[in-house]
């Protein structure tokens, strides 16, 4: 699993570190591979939120797509997709030149917002969260989904408060 962004190496190294993320963040500087798949939201220069799995025989058995950045796949969806691809027979890649991305290779210069934003940041996840489980509010599958999200997000506030407190003293 690797996750694929616009930032440039170093935001995507902080950005890694500071969510503790169990998969590597590949900078595509230039939106080469993320246009590729259809995914680059051009006026806001960055990608939708996507997830695909690609089988070893180069197939695409699962694509999501989401709307906005709240829009996510469930973690479930995603491992059922790995599950039918662990066994598929490899295929070698074909080399030759890739399309452009829609822009010229530039580092956005932003860095992960200070710690001091987590608390309003993570009423924004709570809200979007929120309106998540208003979509479709019969599905439990869902909901247990949104309650695991919910979980973390107090757990990154209690951690995020608490290492504010301590830089305080």
């Amino acid at each position: 699993m690797v996750g694929i962004s616009v930032d440039g190496v170093a935001r995507n190294k902080a950005m890694a570190e500071k969510l503790l993320l169990p998969f590597p963040l590949v900078a595509d500087t230039d939106a080469t591979v993320i246009a590729g798949y259809g995914v680059y939201h051009e006026r806001e220069q960055r990608a939708r939120p996507s997830a695909f799995v690609i089988a070893r025989d180069l197939s695409i058995p699962y694509r999501y797509i989401g709307r906005d950045f709240a829009d996510r796949p469930l973690t479930r969806e995603l491992l059922d997709a790995l599950d039918t691809v662990k066994d598929a027979p490899p295929q070698k890649l074909r080399s030759g030149p890739l399309p452009r991305g829609p822009r010229e290779p530039a580092d956005t210069g932003r860095i992960p917002f200070p710690l001091e934003h987590l608390p309003p940041y993570m009423r924004g996840v709570n809200f979007a969260l929120e309106a998540i489980s208003e979509r479709i509010p019969k599905d439990e599958r869902l909901q247990s989904e949104v309650a695991t999200y919910r979980a973390i997000a107090q757990d990154y506030m209690r951690h995020g408060l608490a290492t504010l407190k301590l830089r305080g003293t």
